[in-house]
């Protein structure tokens, strides 16, 4: 039997189903990035084709939607619809940026892409503003982008993203099965094309990120620690206050719990391509 191309009974649902459906509906995964050199023109996302669809699909994605307008002279209506539930905000060269107001991106993002390659910049900077509860409210998961890769065939690991969102790139988390199925199947089909794409395993690459975050992040939790540490008023506070500027290590309890408010941080790659 073949699958139905339309559900006339869809305006008679509740507007509350209808709009859920709706935002099922929206792009999954897309790359919004944040860089302080590269231009606007060429990390915008466009709005979803289902704001395109009607009235009220429009009104859903905008409501979910970080919609934010950088006009040029070539282009008036130039703007971005950055989705922080379903897009990936890719955080690179430069971060905290001097843009205008960027505040908004970082308080809807969800998930945060970083090159793992920099620990003593983005990275660090990033877990101290996580840790001291200055930014990114509601982000889940933070990738660790291991490799770029870019190929021409990136749509076969998103075929469910569309002409417009094509040279955005995509994650690859490095810890999910469903990125790593779609990873073996691309390497059989480019065999079977007579290719021989090489990509990192995730063994090669966690290890080695997992130590050095995990430095990291005790590194900042005892600096957040220090920093709101409460002055010494006496010689009975002094000695308290020089015990809370010990150091203390992965295992001590106020650590863990500090540790536990961290989102999740994973192994990933980012896939380019190009229209």
């Amino acid at each position: 039997m073949s699958r139905p191309s339309t559900f006339s009974p869809f305006p008679r649902l509740p507007i509350e189903i209808r709009r859920l459906i709706w935002a099922s509906a929206l792009p999954r995964g897309r790359v919004q990035l944040f860089a302080k050199s590269v231009p606007w023109e060429d990390w915008r996302l466009y709005p979803p084709l289902i704001a395109r669809v009607c009235h009220e699909s429009r009104e859903v994605a905008r409501d979910l939607a970080v919609v934010r307008g950088f006009p040029t002279a070539q282009d008036k209506h130039n703007e971005t619809w950055f989705i922080g539930s379903r897009d990936v905000l890719e955080l690179a060269s430069g971060y905290p940026y001097p843009l205008s107001n960027p505040e908004p991106f970082f308080a809807a993002a969800e998930a945060l892409a970083i090159n793992a390659g920099d620990f003593g910049g983005d990275i660090k900077h990033v877990v101290r503003d996580l840790i001291g509860g200055t930014r990114f409210h509601a982000v889940k998961v933070v990738y660790l982008v291991a490799e770029q890769i870019s190929t021409a065939y990136w749509p076969r690991f998103r075929p469910d993203l569309t002409e417009q969102d094509k040279g955005k790139g995509t994650i690859l988390d490095l810890c999910d099965s469903g990125d790593l199925k779609s990873i073996e199947d691309y390497k059989a089909w480019a065999r079977s094309q007579e290719m021989s794409p090489v990509f990192p395993r995730r063994e090669e690459v966690e290890i080695p990120l997992r130590a050095a975050l995990d430095e990291l992040i005790v590194e900042e939790i005892n600096a957040f620690r220090h920093v709101t540490a409460p002055e010494p008023q006496d010689t009975t506070t002094m000695q308290g206050a020089s015990q809370s500027h010990q150091v203390l290590n992965r295992d001590d309890p106020w650590v863990q719990q500090q540790w536990k408010r961290l989102p999740d941080f994973r192994p990933a790659l980012l896939v380019l391509g190009w229209p």
